[in-house]
């Protein structure tokens, strides 16, 4: 599944993107310069992996999308 990727300043759509570390787009309309990162780590820590055992895997949507601070 692709999500859109926008512009922080002026929501441009930048690009679509299913799965990525960190990005980093300049917006060709207004020059910003956007800094997306993952909000998750790629591994499972111990106690995930764990639960997943016990319970069967979690279904939490994970947004992938940051703005920058200003």
């Amino acid at each position: 599944m692709l999500n859109d990727v926008r512009c922080g300043s002026c929501s441009r759509l930048l690009a679509k993107a299913s799965r990525f570390d960190e990005i980093q787009i300049k917006c060709p309309r207004c020059g910003t310069l956007n800094n997306l990162k993952a909000m998750s780590l790629l591994a499972a820590p111990m106690s995930a992996t764990s639960q997943e055992q016990h319970h069967g895997p979690t279904h939490h949507p994970v947004d992938r999308r940051q703005t920058p601070s200003r």
